[in-house]
């Protein structure tokens, strides 16, 4: 099902705040782009959850999953961009997009290298439709690419 202008735009738009928000450290404006119950996996190139550090990358709704990072980058600094992403129309009120991100996270306020990686992969998410607008409700991220500079 082809999906509309508007709802890719709404879509897109929205994306671009996840990354923005996520990047100064906003989380809690996070529910104006997600619904409480949505679900957020990180994944190796293997297609398993990551658990690095002791951190299992699974979260089962919006709250734990923005306390987690919140909290991971209080001693971060992040930035995303996103392509333009990839969107299908599946049903009247749920979209399926996938987007590349490409992504750099250090020590905040650090000038020195050691420490800091860059990264890439691609979201694999599902949006549904709540009245006139749209969120997120199920991201999926399969990383493909992660250095860090020693």
């Amino acid at each position: 099902m082809a999906v509309s202008p508007e709802v890719a735009e709404t879509i897109r738009s929205k994306k671009t705040q996840y990354c923005r928000l996520a990047d100064a450290n906003q989380f809690h404006l996070f529910e104006k782009i997600a619904l409480p119950t949505a679900t957020f996996k990180f994944a190796g190139p293997d297609g398993a959850v990551l658990n690095e550090n002791g951190i299992v990358y699974s979260w089962e709704n919006l709250e734990t999953f923005c306390a987690a990072f919140a909290k991971a980058f209080e001693t971060q600094q992040v930035i995303h961009s996103v392509g333009p992403g990839e969107i299908e129309q599946i049903g009247p009120d749920e979209v399926k997009a996938i987007f590349t991100v490409m992504y750099h996270a250090g020590p905040k306020g650090s000038t020195d290298p050691k420490g800091h990686g860059t990264g890439g992969g691609h979201y694999h998410e599902t949006w549904k439709r709540q009245g006139d607008d749209w969120f997120l409700a199920d991201l999926w991220f399969k990383r493909l690419y992660w250095i860090v500079r020693d």
